[in-house]
Formats: structure tokens, C-alpha cells, sequence
């Protein structure tokens, strides 16, 4: 679609100015521009007939994940829908489609397929399969730790989209605030119909095995610190 690639400059310039508001103490506007980053990015893998989309889905579970992580200490309703909309996102990015036994293929396929990332002051970075494939691992980890807080979950935060059900991609017939709301109901097709606790549980499951095989099948990948885990 003539354009649509405006919607992913729009975003990366949110989410510049995003980070420019959390460099000066000031994270209220930051989470709005981040927020309207992330509008940018739905906007755009909801319309762009581009084939590979991978590097928007991956920018976009980056982007949620990030204002997850900003939102937690000051509002968990919000963190919590945006870690759900992270996890659709960078569940769509994820080479393996939510296959652990996949990571070892999709690591080495990977090398022969030239992506780059849509991420911020890293120009023609290329995006690995390691990186897609620990970002949907981050995603888990981050959803997990903010699951079973009373504070933050209310029905409309809890997951009643598995991913991937309707239209398969989270693109077409839906509207754009209708798919948001799918978005921020994200939940796994592994972890449909649990309950909070059962699915905190397998999220961290997953994200372990994920973790675990890339550590095996790519010694030298760092996917950076992992979250401080809590009881339960």
C-alpha cells in the first residue's frame, strides 16, 4: 500500500522521543510517545502487503516490551496489556512459532537470510534469528512476572485472544482499535484456557527451554540479563 511505510517512521520517531522523555525523569510522556510508537507499528503490519514483516513484528514486540517494563512500578493494568501485546508481537517475529524443538533449524537456516532490524541509532543491524527468537523468550519472562498481581489483573487485562485464532497474522477484517484490544488480550496458544498461576508457570517454562537451546545451539549469542524472578 503507496505509504504505509510511513507508519514505521512515525513509530521509530516515537519511540526515539519516547526515550528522550525517560532521559530527563519524565516517564508519563514518555509512555505516551511510546505508546503511540506502538500504534504506529500495528498500524503498519495491519496494512503493509510487504512478504516479510518479521523486522516490524520484532521492532514492535521491542517497543511493548519496553513500555511494559517503564509502565510496571507506576501502573500494572497497563503493563500487563502491553506485555500481551509485546508477546503477540514478538510471538509473530519468532522464527519457530513458538517451537523450542525448531530453535536449532531456525538458528542455521537464519544465517542465509539477510534481515534488518528496525531498532533505534543501530543502522543496517542485522536481525538474527537469535535475536527474534530471544526476544519471544523476553516476552514470556516479562509477561510471567507480571502475572498474579491482584493490582493488575482485571478481565479486561486477561487473555481471551490466542494468538494466531481469527485472521491468523493480527492483520485484515479487524478494525484498528478492535485489533488492539486483541493485542492487549494476547495469550499463547500453549497457554489457552489456564489460569493466571498455570500460565505464569509456563511462560517461564518456555522461556527457560528457550533460553536453554540457545545456549546450545549459539554459544556466542548474548541475549543480555534475564528479569529478577520472585516467588511463585
Amino acid at each position: 500500500m503507496p505509504g504505509v511505510e510511513r507508519f514505521v517512521q512515525s513509530a521509530l520517531r516515537f519511540w526515539e522521543q519516547g526515550r528522550r522523555y525517560e532521559d530527563e525523569g519524565r516517564p508519563l510522556l514518555a509512555a505516551r510517545s511510546y505508546t503511540r510508537g506502538l500504534g504506529g507499528f500495528l498500524s503498519y503490519v495491519k496494512l503493509s502487503r510487504a512478504g516479510q514483516l518479521a523486522p516490524a513484528y520484532y521492532a514492535f514486540g521491542a517497543l511493548g516490551r519496553e513500555t511494559a517494563r517503564l509502565c510496571a512500578p507506576r501502573n500494572r493494568h497497563s503493563a500487563l496489556q502491553n506485555a500481551r501485546m509485546a508477546l503477540a508481537a514478538s510471538h509473530y517475529a519468532d522464527p519457530t512459532c513458538g517451537q523450542v524443538a525448531s530453535v536449532e533449524r531456525e538458528v542455521h537456516d537464519g544465517r542465509d537470510r539477510t534481515l534488518y532490524a528496525l531498532t533505534l541509532g543501530h543502522h543496517d543491524q542485522v536481525l538474527t534469528a537469535e535475536m527474534r527468537i530471544a526476544g519471544a523468550a523476553d516476552a514470556r519472562d516479562l509477561l510471567a512476572s507480571l502475572l498474579g498481581d491482584e493490582a493488575a489483573t482485571r478481565p479486561s487485562a486477561m487473555g481471551v485472544w490466542p494468538i494466531g485464532s481469527g485472521d491468523g497474522t493480527g492483520r485484515g477484517r479487524f478494525g484498528y482499535w478492535q485489533d488492539k484490544k486483541r493485542y492487549m488480550q494476547a495469550v499463547l496458544p500453549s497457554c489457552a484456557g489456564l489460569g493466571e498461576l498455570r500460565e505464569r508457570r509456563c511462560l517461564r517454562e518456555e522461556a527457560d527451554a528457550y533460553f536453554a537451546e540457545l545456549r546450545r545451539v549459539a554459544p556466542h549469542y548474548d541475549p543480555g540479563p534475564r528479569p529478577e524472578r520472585g516467588i511463585g
